[in-house]
């Protein structure tokens, strides 16, 4: 599932920013460039679930990426 496919399934651009209070262009850019932010992972999932849609991978979301410690880095 990409980004497109998943706005798409969920009524496209427009309905999808009705839903987040955002503007079409917010969501219409997000959409675009591929990732959306975390902050909106646990929205769509919801209106994803409500259209019997399968959820979205964390993978298309901007979500902070922790680096090794130390200890992860010897291994």
């Amino acid at each position: 599932m990409t980004t497109r496919t998943l706005i798409q399934a969920l009524g496209g651009y427009r309905a999808v920013a009705m839903r987040l209070n955002k503007k079409p262009t917010t969501v219409h850019t997000h959409m675009q460039e591929g990732v959306m932010p975390a902050a909106w992972y646990d929205a769509l999932c919801k209106m994803a679930r409500e259209q019997q849609v399968d959820e979205p991978s964390r993978a298309l979301f901007s979500f902070l990426k922790v680096t090794p410690t130390q200890r992860e880095d010897a291994a």
